[in-house]
């Protein structure tokens, strides 16, 4: 409803919208560049395009998945122009499993602890796989929200899901592959 009120030329649904998902924005866009500066700069530009193509906009039911999706496509844009932000080998921006919720969970040793522990057991997977499984627990999307945002039909996404879930229960035991899940799905509830 907030975003028909913002189609319809509401501008304190726009800033409702903005206030709501910016933060989440700069989060999900650090894990595809170092650059604050940069994601900060593309989340401005996803805002300003937003307002300004209001519109011409379609409507939508989920709001996060679109701004996600419109910030994905301008950062990829900027990648595309600057091949410092991509890998050599792949010619793609690379999904960091540097959490920039660090600062905020590590409180001490034990916290400290637990999250190089989540951190090293996510370095085993591709950038792809990490995606993946950001998407899946952390940001809670369900399978058709990933497969939009990643731009993969239905069962390329569940494959790829349960071969990045086969791939931690090889390496870890299944006590240490519950545990880093349950801490995932625990920092998009804010329970950490």
């Amino acid at each position: 409803m907030i975003w028909e009120q913002f189609l319809c030329g509401d501008d304190e649904a726009y800033t409702y919208i903005y206030k709501q998902y910016s933060q989440a924005m700069y989060a999900y866009g650090m894990h595809f560049t170092p650059d604050s500066g940069l994601v900060e700069d593309c989340i401005q530009e996803v805002f300003v395009k937003i307002y300004q193509n209001r519109k011409h906009l379609q409507s939508t039911d989920n709001i996060k998945l679109y701004l996600f999706i419109a910030l994905k496509n301008n950062l990829f844009n900027v990648f595309r122009k600057d091949i410092t932000y991509s890998q050599i080998d792949t010619i793609e921006p690379v999904f960091t499993a540097e959490y920039t919720i660090e600062d905020e969970i590590i409180n001490n040793e034990k916290e400290q602890f637990l999250n190089e522990k989540m951190v090293h057991m996510l370095d085993i997977l591709s950038p792809r796989q990490r995606e993946v499984i950001y998407y899946r627990f952390v940001e809670g999307l369900s399978y058709e929200e990933i497969c939009q945002i990643m731009n993969m039909n239905y069962q390329s996404t569940q494959n790829l899901i349960q071969r990045s879930l086969k791939k931690l229960r090889s390496t870890f035991s299944k006590v240490e592959l519950q545990f880093v899940l349950l801490l995932l799905v625990n920092i998009r509830l804010g329970c950490s």
